[in-house]
């Protein structure tokens, strides 16, 4: 492509159309040393190196000169720096300025954690099928197959990702314990306030009888082989680990996390997941909102860690066709420029009138699609079970074996 047009450069860099005849007028007339490409008597940006670099000046110089002159200037709460470490706000901060999004695993604290709880608690006692209950189902369903694979070992440790309030796993842990094979307990998430809650029904559920052992991870990067190294190498001992109810699908990157999973993995481990199947009825699903807020406690806590008032934005919901995913974004109605103050110095992120930032999402795919993306990332997958009324699916997989 030889040069720019004024849509996709603007589309390109998040800027307006104007921004973009003005940069050509300036060119014209001498008064940046911007490129431009002739097609019949009408100028453009050419495409260009040079052209790449001073664009990127150029679009910064008008963002200091516009929050300069005209953004809202926010500041986080102080409960956003004492509930987040130096290293998760870096992380946010560069999810907001890069992508354009909050993260989702850092919104289950502080309330958001016993929201969630409320949430999975209502959807257990639900007539209609849902997540939760389908992914119960089919873990009865399946029980028999994940046994047949596990028939080999006397003790399974069950490492459960992202394991909720505990609900979907409880029938597999009462069926281990009267097996007499329940080894560990092993639950994994980045929120202390989830694995509290955690720790708490599952006490009241089997007294004495289950030790939990949590472990914070964020499990999009960071591995989990090595709480469960002891038992690498025992011949009667294999992990059986579980990613339920659409996790995986709320990632940025699912590929990235199986990666991280596949990694963790031992040749005897058995991991089910399960999740959303693209249907015309999940395409629609939205079952998030709650009276007199725009956006749920959970998805929205970030937001109000940094100060940004309801007030200060409009809320869109949508199915994107384009990547196949369902999202919930907010679209600010100013200028918005946030301060923080880091260990070392003070960082602005700045967010435009408009400009949608992501609270939320699920990618969708289909069976096929599905069994694809785990063979993809070297998993074998030796199951996929699909729920009665064809909205859900859960696969049973191992890591594939390098064989000569």
């Amino acid at each position: 492509m030889k040069y720019f047009k004024n849509t996709e450069l603007a589309s390109l860099y998040k800027i307006s159309e104007k921004s973009v005849r003005n940069w050509i007028e300036s060119a014209e007339a001498g008064k940046i040393d911007l490129e431009l490409y002739e097609v019949k008597g009408k100028f453009f940006v050419a495409n260009t190196a040079k052209n790449e670099h001073l664009i990127a000046e150029l679009v910064q110089k008008g963002k200091k000169y516009k929050n300069t002159r005209g953004a809202r200037k926010l500041t986080p709460k102080s409960v956003f720096y004492e509930l987040y470490n130096h290293k998760q706000i870096l992380d946010i901060i560069s999810n907001l300025t890069i992508h354009h999004e909050t993260p989702l695993q850092y919104t289950y604290v502080d309330g958001g954690a016993e929201d969630w709880d409320k949430y999975a608690r209502r959807l257990v006692t639900e007539e209609t099928p849902n997540m939760l209950t389908s992914s119960i189902n089919l873990i009865r369903l399946t029980a028999d197959s994940v046994d047949e694979l596990l028939a080999d070992y006397e003790k399974i440790n069950v490492v459960d990702l992202g394991p909720g309030n505990g609900l979907p796993v409880r029938p597999t842990l009462e069926r281990l314990l009267k097996q007499g094979r329940l080894n560990r307990y092993i639950p994994v998430d980045i929120s202390q306030d989830m694995l509290t809650i955690l720790e708490r029904n599952i006490k009241e559920w089997f007294g004495d009888s289950v030790k939990v052992e949590p472990h914070i991870r964020d499990i999009s990067y960071e591995r989990f082989n090595d709480f469960s190294a002891s038992d690498f190498g025992d011949k009667k001992t294999a992990n059986l680990v579980f990613l339920l109810g659409g996790t995986l699908a709320n990632f940025r990157s699912p590929e990235q996390v199986l990666q991280v999973i596949n990694n963790s993995l031992g040749l005897n481990d058995v991991f089910i997941n399960s999740g959303y199947l693209d249907t015309p009825k999940t395409r629609r699903y939205f079952d998030y909102y709650t009276a007199n807020r725009k956006v749920p406690v959970q998805d929205g806590i970030i937001l109000d860690f940094l100060n940004i008032d309801e007030s200060l934005y409009d809320v869109e919901q949508v199915f994107n066709e384009d990547k196949r995913a369902r999202s919930i974004s907010i679209r600010p109605k100013v200028d918005l420029s946030i301060e923080f103050t880091l260990k070392n110095g003070v960082r602005s992120v700045e967010l435009r009138k408009n400009e949608p930032i992501l609270i939320w999402r699920h990618w969708h795919r289909g069976i096929t699609e599905v069994v694809n993306l785990f063979d993809q990332n070297d998993f074998d997958v030796m199951q996929a079970t699909k729920s009665a009324d064809g909205q859900y699916l859960l696969t049973i997989s191992k890591i594939k074996a390098v064989t000569e």
